[in-house]
């Protein structure tokens, strides 16, 4: 999940400006590798991956780190390291708009963190990261009801898919619903408005001074939150293992995967990095089989499918609909 995934040229576009375009085959072969498509369709890849495997670390250090706690040293690290790489970035777009649209960023991401690491306490790491991905099917809606555009014939399909596999999911287990699935999709919700401003008020704004704002606004609502609800953990609890998870969780998943994926989405196309990314959700089921987490019955497997197609459906509905051949009248 990421403030770039904008399809019409949002904040993630402005991670290429500042210079003259290149001409095919110009510069050192570095420079060519890092622009090639194969390459950054490859980095999405990459960062879907480490987030997949992300769901099962949390389900992990979720179970010897209070949550809010977890949080506030997951984002308050990557906020520290934002500032000390883009510091000029951000130092020069220090402007009103700029840091108002970071908090309204912060507290719909923050938000959605809060809840689905609460939810992932109560739930296997796959149902969580699945239900997390329908926030994809969830922005034209959530758009719509904001009064920011209308869901479009695909992503009301892809909506109707994703909600009948939802109840596969949710339903796997029979009555009463699982409290970490409903707290899951609650976070949904807050990571799909979280997109829905991003389109709207991202467009004309440095990428990573929002991201920079967005973070701290996050560090300071689980701040809050750890000093009033929890207690910190005791000091036998940071083993080298811990300790490592935490810094996987800061350093590659928060700080490095969400930089390296602005890039990449600015050398490829929308679409088809959207669909790589959210590779994030099956690998998240993948991790979660391998290490022992995840039981697939035959309909929770049939949920996650209907869910991934109504994913993948939201992101490229259009072009696999313009794909279908058309049968000509007589």
């Amino acid at each position: 999940m990421t403030v770039a995934q904008d399809e019409e040229g949002g904040p993630a576009r402005r991670c290429g400006e500042g210079g003259p375009a290149r001409r095919r085959g110009d510069g050192a072969p570095s420079r060519r590798l890092l622009d090639a498509d194969w390459f950054n369709k490859l980095l999405i890849v990459s960062c879907a991956l480490a987030w997949g495997f992300s769901f099962f670390l949390m389900k992990d250090v979720t179970a010897e780190f209070p949550v809010f706690w977890l949080l506030f040293v997951r984002f308050g690290i990557a906020s520290l390291l934002m500032l000390a790489v883009f510091w000029h970035r951000i130092r020069a777009h220090v402007t009103g708009p700029v840091i108002r649209t970071g908090i309204v960023l912060g507290v719909f991401y923050g938000l959605g963190y809060v809840f689905q690491t609460f939810g992932i306490v109560f739930t296997t790491p796959g149902k969580n990261a699945f239900l997390t991905g329908i926030y994809c099917v969830l922005v034209p809606f959530c758009a719509w009801a904001m009064g920011k555009g209308t869901p479009r014939r695909t992503s009301v399909i892809a909506a109707l898919a994703s909600l009948a596999g939802m109840g596969l999911v949710v339903l796997d287990n029979g009555l009463p619903l699982n409290a970490g699935d409903l707290l899951t999709l609650v976070g949904a919700v807050f990571f799909a408005l979280e997109m829905v401003v991003v389109a709207s008020e991202g467009r004309d704004k440095d990428v990573w001074a929002l991201t920079f704002w967005q973070f701290v606004t996050i560090t300071a609502i689980v701040g809050a939150g750890t000093l009033a609800l929890e207690r910190p953990p005791e000091a036998e609890l940071f083993t080298p293992g811990n300790v490592g998870s935490l810094v996987f969780l800061a350093v590659i998943c928060s700080f490095a995967a969400l930089a390296v994926l602005n890039y990449a989405f600015t050398k490829v196309d929308p679409s088809a990095g959207a669909l790589l990314s959210s590779l994030e959700s099956p690998s998240g089921v993948a991790f979660s089989v391998a290490f022992g987490y995840e039981g697939l019955t035959p309909r929770l497997l049939f949920g996650f499918a209907l869910i991934f197609c109504g994913i993948v459906f939201s992101e490229a509905g259009d072009k696999i609909v313009a794909a279908l051949p058309v049968r000509r009248r007589r």
